[in-house]
Formats: C-alpha cells, structure tokens, sequence
C-alpha cells in the first residue's frame, strides 16, 4: 500500500502522454495505457460491451489493437472519491505482485484526470452468479466434478492469499460474482476493491464493515474487526452454492426471504444433508463427497469465529486428506437483516456503559 500511496506522479496523465505506444508503456508489472486506447477496445464503452456492473463502477470486454481480448474495469467518477481512490489502490496493491493460477491477471490501468481504469484478462464464461447460479439450463452445463473444481480452487486461493503472501491479504468480498470462469471453467478471484492488508504481528484490521448481504460474517459486521475468518465465512457460503445450485438469499412471494446457510443447518440437523444438493445433478455425484463438502461449508459458517478452519485446512478437507467424519458442527451465524447490525451495536453500547468502561465505538456506517 504505501508504494503505490507514494507513487501517485507514476500514474498521471503527464506519464501516459508520451510518445511511446499506448500500452506499452510499464510501471513494475503493469501495463499503462491511454484513455483512447480502452475507448477503442471498447468501442467507446458501448453497452453492447458492457459483461458487469458493481458497486464501483461497470466492465466491459475489450480487444487491444493486437488482437487480444482485455475485461476493462471503469471505476465510477460519481462516488466519492476518496472511497474510489482507495479501491484503484487496493486493487493495484493486491494484484500487481500477487500471481496464482486461481486469482484472476491484472495486466495494467489507467488515469486519466479523474477517471480510473484497471485492465485485466478477459475470461470467457464470465461469473458464477450469472452462470451456476443463473437459470437451471445454465446449471446443467456444470457436473459434480467442474462443481468439485471449482470449489477447491477458489479454496486454494483464498488460502493463497491468507497465508502464502506477505503481507497476508484479505479479499473481503468473497461471493459469486466476484468468481469468474474462464474457457475452461477454471476459477479466478477477481474484485479486490474491498482488500486489506493484513501484517504479521497482527490478527484483525478495524475497518467500515463492507460486504454483500448474505456472505457478510456477523461478528464482522457487528465490531468492524475484520479477520481472515471473514472470508472463511464468505467461502462457506459460496461453497454451499455451489453444492446446491442456489442463492445465498432467496425470495419467494409465499415464503418470503430465505437464507442458504439456514436451510443447509435444517437439513444437517435433519441427518438430510445431501438432498440439497442440485437436483439438476440427478443425483449424478458421489454423496460420501457432496456431504464432505456440505459439511466444510458448514464448517467455515459456524458462529464461533475459532471453529472456523483456516484456509488451508478447508483445502484439505475438500481433497479428503483431512478426515471430518467426526467433526462436530454447531449452529451457523445469520445476519439476516441490517437492522440486526444496529441491534447488536446499541445493545454493545449500552452494556459497555453500564459497566462504567471505556473502548473504542464500532463504527455505524455499513454499505453494500
């Protein structure tokens, strides 16, 4: 972070306006290109283009003038703009020297006055969320082993990022959509807008609480500490949608929302769990596995923080080289409404004052 906090002039437009080719120019690892250059690989960011959309902006695929296809990311100019510099910057710390198989390339960026532009790899078959977990023909198109793939090579990455780089980086916004495939449907963790850098000698960082509904691990959403255990949490989730072919939250007209981590808990409790998985399967898949994995989904949502596994024991409960069988798992933790946040910060207030102590006020500000 502060490399690229003290290299602000490495990034201006005086830097990208000289005489060599657009991108061709490099800063480290990094492709710098022009403005003019994304506008004609985009065809002037044409709708027609446009393959995503998120908090900080949209992405559209491009094609550079030598034939390759490029996902280029605009980040948004109507945010604040401090909140949309610090995503350029953590994006550019995480990624810039960070590579693994399962984490999606950052090839360069941009800046052009104001404006921001991050350039990765184009991945042909897009999200998870707009594919697996899209309609049931869509769903079809992944069998038990590309669902078996999937998940353990997001874990690996995860793990990756936890404990093999240094400093250790928090992805902090673990979901479907920030899953991309690529032609072969192998897996890369994209969008590290939310990102945090995580010292040795440290557990946490405190933090605005940041997230989607859903993936949001309560104890971070309650204190504002996060931890790698948040992203466990996230990869519990994604790992019991990717079993069942449903969404972290769903909702019906009769029944209103449901939460998937609740449903999987009924159905645990119910000595039941398999027959969440996908009925597109046809229960084409080997159960002894699906329950493993179910139960390492479970695993990474159980509602005391110190049950959750780290990373890379999940990678090898999934490869069955750590043997769950016998594992006991306790309830999951639900944040199911916003308001619980607000619930659980005012009741945290008034018991710290009562006791007469001091400590640090949780920050209130949440957003999604």
């Amino acid at each position: 972070m502060k490399f690229f906090l003290g290299c602000s002039n490495c990034f201006s437009s005086e830097t990208i306006a000289t005489s060599r080719p657009a991108g061709e120019q490099k800063h480290g690892n990094l492709l710098i290109f022009s403005r003019d250059e994304l506008r004609v690989a985009t065809q002037d960011f044409s709708s027609s283009n446009k393959i995503g959309e998120g908090g900080f902006g949209s992405v559209y695929k491009g094609r550079l003038q030598d034939g390759s296809f490029v996902a280029v990311k605009v980040l948004s100019v109507e945010i604040e703009s401090m909140r949309g510099e610090r995503e350029f910057i953590s994006e550019l710390a995480a990624l810039s020297d960070v590579k693994h198989e399962n984490l999606v390339t950052l090839q360069g960026c941009c800046v052009d006055g104001a404006s921001r532009y991050l350039v990765y790899e184009y991945l042909e078959n897009n999200s998870l969320s707009q594919t697996l977990l899209g309609k049931e023909q869509n769903r079809t198109k992944f069998s038990w082993e590309a669902r078996r793939d999937i998940s353990v090579g997001v874990a690996r990455a995860i793990a990756h990022l936890h404990e093999e780089v240094r400093p250790r980086i928090l992805h902090r916004d673990i979901k479907a959509s920030n899953i991309l495939l690529d032609q072969n449907f192998k897996p890369k963790v994209s969008d590290f807008g939310l990102s945090r850098m995580l010292r040795d000698d440290t557990s946490h960082v405190s933090t605005r609480v940041a997230g989607t509904l859903g993936y949001l691990a309560p104890e971070y959403a309650v204190s504002g500490h996060l931890s790698r255990k948040a992203d466990v949490y996230g990869f519990g989730v994604l790992l019991l949608e990717i079993i069942s072919g449903r969404s972290a939250v769903d909702f019906d007209l009769e029944h209103g929302e449901h939460y998937l981590v609740q449903k999987a808990w009924e159905f645990y409790n119910a000595n039941n769990l398999v027959q969440i998985v996908d009925p597109v399967l046809n229960r084409n898949f080997p159960e002894a596995e699906a329950a493993r994995f179910l139960k390492v989904g479970l695993l990474c949502v159980q509602e005391n923080v110190k049950h959750r596994p780290h990373m890379s024991k999940v990678v090898g409960m999934l490869n069955n080289e750590i043997d769950i069988r016998d594992v006991r798992i306790s309830e999951p933790g639900l944040l199911s409404d916003l308001t619980d946040i607000r619930l659980r910060q005012r009741n945290s207030t008034q018991s710290t004052s009562s006791r007469g102590s001091t400590s640090t006020s949780v920050p209130t500000s949440t957003y999604f």
